[in-house]
């Protein structure tokens, strides 16, 4: 006589379907979730470097612009040039180009290293040179300056009068070489502040 155990018997073919498409649909939420993640850290990624790039270029202007005017034996060397194809002569709308003059040796004059620097932003990089004989070196890239996105890019220095600046605002911005995976367009870092030049020694 054959007798069949009812805790024996197996799936059946619904059964072994309604458990596929539950799998399935759970590892499409596991990949779209996945997706989204890889998403906003390749957002973060990129708004952390441009805040680094533009906050490291600000940083290294700054600290020359805090040396112009250096002039321990009063030899009347001044603080800053400005490039005079940018300037307008009714106000003082910011220029891309600056030469900063500091006699850092104590020699009387700003023919070393250091002590004639050129700053440009040119296309979209921050470019210096420490002297005259020196070639560019790039600081940065992806300094566009154009906070807003027009396609017209705000002014790196702004003084705040002519010819002989006391203050000038420096407004750097970075935007990323991607557009942002989210939104579709790049991101855009905007760091700005106002150095006081040295009057005197």
């Amino acid at each position: 006589m054959n007798r069949t155990r009812s805790g024996e018997r197996g799936f059946t073919l619904i059964e072994l379907m309604v458990s596929a498409t539950v799998l399935l649909l759970a590892m499409a939420g596991l990949l779209s979730l996945l997706v989204h993640n890889a998403r906003i850290n390749k957002t973060q990624r990129i708004n952390m470097e441009l805040q680094s790039s533009a906050r490291n270029s600000l940083a290294m202007v700054v600290q020359k612009l805090r040396s112009a005017g250096w002039d321990p034996l009063n030899t009347g060397l001044g603080t800053v040039v400005l490039d005079p194809d940018d300037l307008d002569a009714d106000d003082a709308d910011g220029v891309d180009d600056i030469e900063i003059l500091a006699d850092l040796t104590g020699d009387g004059d700003v023919d070393d290293p250091n002590e004639q620097v050129r700053i440009v932003r040119s296309g979209d990089r921050l470019v210096w040179r420490r002297s005259p004989a020196e070639p560019y070196i790039v600081l940065a890239a992806g300094i566009t300056n154009d906070a807003d996105g027009d396609g017209v890019a705000e002014p790196l220095f702004t003084p705040d009068r002519l010819p002989d600046p006391s203050r000038i605002t420096v407004r750097i911005t970075a935007e990323s070489p991607i557009p942002n995976p989210t939104s579709g367009r790049p991101d855009r870092y905007t760091v700005t502040t106002d150095v006081v030049l040295r009057s005197a020694l």
